[in-house]
């Protein structure tokens, strides 16, 4: 994350010194209208896990600590960076100088990690515990409001706005106490809607071409599935396990755009 912070940060430093540089100039692009176009970039994505379950009888398969032990290995991170493309398209109007506009876009993802944790129970020696996590986003998009500063052939703006992204977290557990071993397992896959802010910058190469670059960060929050761990000698003994993902994105990318 720090990477594409630094990264972030240095582009629209640039920009913001290029367009001091312009400022004695007169205006040569209006920058109101609809426009169209593509991107290209990196998203890095990240998946936050967790897990809890009950204490306590009766009819509780796990025992004190174990809850506790089973929670404390789910938390974990999984990340993951990869190329994106994306269409997006808005519309604005300039104001003298200020730029007010909406826009909506949608980029790839590519996200499917796993994550696998276990140990032996600290409750009873002679078995031992595995969980596994897997989270999956193949596309995010966003509807966003734009407000900018433009001057000479440039536009810099923050945006910020709502997010959508589908994402699926399948969750398995199993342990081998007794030689038999408890079983358990579910998935869960939804279209989040969550919240995304950044700024980014634009250059008129003419009246309707421009280029541009942009950050953006996304939070959808947590995805959560449950399930029943039990063990076949003893059915009657059994807990529901939870299982959970938070999931976040950065996308820094170029594009271009033609606007109307």
């Amino acid at each position: 994350m720090r990477t594409f912070t630094v990264a972030a940060l240095g582009i629209f430093g640039l920009i913001s010194v290029a367009t001091c540089a312009q400022a004695q100039t007169g205006v040569v692009r209006d920058w109101s209208g609809a426009y169209l176009g593509g991107s290209v970039g990196v998203v890095e994505s990240r998946a936050t896990t967790d897990a809890s379950t009950a204490d306590g009888f009766p009819g509780s398969y796990f025992t004190p600590p174990d809850p506790q032990q089973i929670a404390g290995e789910a938390d974990g991170s999984l990340s993951h960076s990869s190329l994106s493309g994306g269409i997006f398209g808005g519309f604005g109007r300039q104001f003298g100088n200020l730029y007010l506009g909406l826009e909506a876009s949608a980029n790839t993802l590519g996200f499917d990690e796993t994550r696998t944790s276990g140990a032996v129970y600290l409750s009873n020696a002679a078995g031992a515990f595995t969980q596994e996590l897997s989270v999956k986003a193949d596309w995010q998009a966003t509807m966003r409001a734009r407000l900018g500063w433009a001057q000479d052939r440039w536009l810099v703006y923050l945006t910020g706005g709502a997010a959508v992204a589908r994402i699926q977290l399948d969750a398995a557990f199993s342990d081998d106490f007794l030689g038999v071993g408890a079983r358990g397992g579910n998935s869960t896959k939804e279209t989040k809607l969550g919240w995304i802010v950044g700024l980014g910058g634009e250059y008129a190469l003419n009246g309707n071409w421009s280029i541009r670059g942009d950050y953006l960060y996304a939070d959808y929050g947590k995805v959560d599935t449950s399930y029943t761990v039990t063990n076949p000698v003893f059915p009657v003994f059994a807990n529901t396990l939870k299982s959970s993902a938070q999931f976040k994105t950065q996308t820094l990318s170029i594009g271009m755009s033609y606007r109307f």
